[in-house]
């Protein structure tokens, strides 16, 4: 029988699976993304006390995948760290799932270490006491943050193809391959967007006034997961 690893985790997703079991989805800060079977975890609160829950860090003890299964098998469960800020408001629960699967989606079959791990959990706390302009920026913080940590950062201050500073045109593009790029420069095909939108992006929680429209800044962040996933992604928030 394989060995069993202990780590701090963050469930991604859970899905319901036989009468009483689930399927989830951990990034945790030692092993990446694991995909676990929890038995019994709808039907017992007792064993995994909380640790399953979303929104929740928790040290988590898992056998791994062997060569009958995809799956690990979750011993057990301890939750240490929540967030129960995002329950106070609707914008911030709905920004919150919306984090959750982007790292699913674009750490599934991508190395995450200890800082990818920190910096999602530093996500969420930052979303706790976000203002509603702000939960949407949060969002795209941590979109363009988690394709900087896999080799495909969206943009640097100046334009790849031509040097000019991007956005100072007032519109900034996203080409197929998620590369950000001006106005100027952008290829048939390229998303266009308002450069405004980029205030959304500050890890110092800096936003425009008037804020940016949630929805745009949403489009924005699918447009960059896209081009990398290479497939058309969207961020979907299903509460």
């Amino acid at each position: 029988m394989a060995e069993t690893v202990e780590t701090p985790a963050l469930v991604l997703d859970r899905i319901p699976y036989g009468e009483a079991d689930l399927i989830l989805h951990l990034l945790t800060r030692d092993h990446g993304i694991v995909s676990a079977l929890a038995r019994g975890a709808r039907g017992s609160r007792r064993r995994f006390a909380g640790g399953v829950d979303l929104f929740v860090v928790a040290d988590v003890r898992f056998r791994p995948a062997g060569a009958r299964s995809s799956l690990a098998s979750l011993a057990g469960s301890e939750p240490v760290r929540s967030f129960p800020g995002l329950f106070d408001a609707l914008d911030r629960l709905e920004a919150g799932q919306a984090m959750l699967v982007l790292a699913r989606d674009l750490l599934r079959d991508a190395p995450a270490g200890e800082a990818t791990f920190f910096r999602v959990v530093e996500a969420l706390a930052r979303l706790e006491t976000a203002s509603p302009g702000q939960t949407a920026g949060e969002v795209l913080a941590l979109a363009v943050a988690l394709l900087s940590d896999l080799g495909h950062p969206p943009a640097d201050e100046s334009c790849p193809a031509c040097g000019e500073t991007v956005g100072a045109s007032g519109v900034v593009a996203v080409a197929p391959d998620g590369a950000m790029l001006c106005g100027r420069c952008a290829p048939p095909g390229a998303a266009r967007f308002s450069a405004a939108l980029l205030g959304g992006a500050s890890l110092e929680g800096d936003v425009p006034d008037p804020a940016p429209a949630r929805a745009d800044v949403l489009s924005l962040v699918a447009a960059l997961v896209s081009g990398v996933l290479g497939r058309r992604w969207r961020v979907r928030i299903d509460l």
